[in-house]
């Protein structure tokens, strides 16, 4: 294969690879989502599975798989250049308000990412354990990129970072929010020229129930990702 053959396969390739919207919505709240005119599009829940579709009768087909909790939606002809709301209730108790709007756009998975914990679920996955033992697995789950059952795992960005020393930032990255516990990731960056030892104890403030730190030693400029849970009331 030339190399114009192979860049001609890339080109076809690339745009089936990344049509996935990943839309992150709360209960109870409305997100805007768009939908193929004329084809199926699938939406489904992170770590979860569509239990319940409600919505205007006659503006859309729709078919469930019942194995993945996932569905398949594909508006009228009537409704394909009109837009409307999709009601979807969850496995585990979320409620979501879709405002589905049609374009003249290929197929696309639709990925929704909970912002809001299911608490029920939560609540038992955190009462499952002895107290100290449901901490450490909290830990654990942060550091292996797994979502304790029930948890709503938030990505935040871009967030300015904290000093907390002379040398010392930490900027938090992600949240595991649960019934009562949250979990925090965050990167810590050591800003100055020397070496620097981080100490667990540092990091106990307030509410805070454990704390885990990947390397306690930093080198001048180096980062190293910190782990805590914290006592948490929505």
């Amino acid at each position: 294969m030339n190399k114009f053959l192979l860049l001609m396969v890339l080109l076809i390739i690339q745009p089936v690879a990344f049509a996935l919207q990943v839309k992150s919505i709360q209960d109870n709240k409305s997100v805007l989502i768009k939908i193929s005119a004329k084809e199926q599009s699938r939406i489904f829940v992170y770590h979860d599975r569509i239990a319940v579709v409600r919505g205007l009768e006659g503006a859309y087909d729709l078919k469930k798989d019942d194995k993945l909790g996932d569905i398949y939606i594909q508006p009228t002809p009537y409704y394909q250049q009109r837009s409307f709301n999709l009601f979807i209730t969850t496995e585990q108790g979320h409620t979501y308000n879709l405002l589905v709007m049609p374009l003249d756009v290929p197929s696309e998975t639709i990925e929704l990412k909970p912002l809001s914990p299911s608490h029920l679920i939560a609540s038992r996955w955190e009462k499952n354990s002895p107290y100290a033992e449901t901490i450490i697995q909290l830990i654990n789950a942060m550091v292996n990129d797994v979502n304790p059952d029930g948890y709503a795992v938030m990505n935040l960005g871009k967030v300015k970072p904290k000093k907390i020393s002379n040398c010392l930032t930490m900027r938090l990255l992600t949240l595991y929010r649960g019934d009562k516990l949250q979990g925090e990731i965050w990167l810590v960056k050591n800003e100055g020229k020397t070496f620097t030892y981080l100490r667990s104890s540092d990091f106990y403030q307030g509410n805070v129930l454990g704390v885990s730190i990947q390397n306690e030693g930093l080198l001048p400029f180096a980062e190293t990702y910190l782990y805590r849970v914290v006592r948490y009331d929505d």
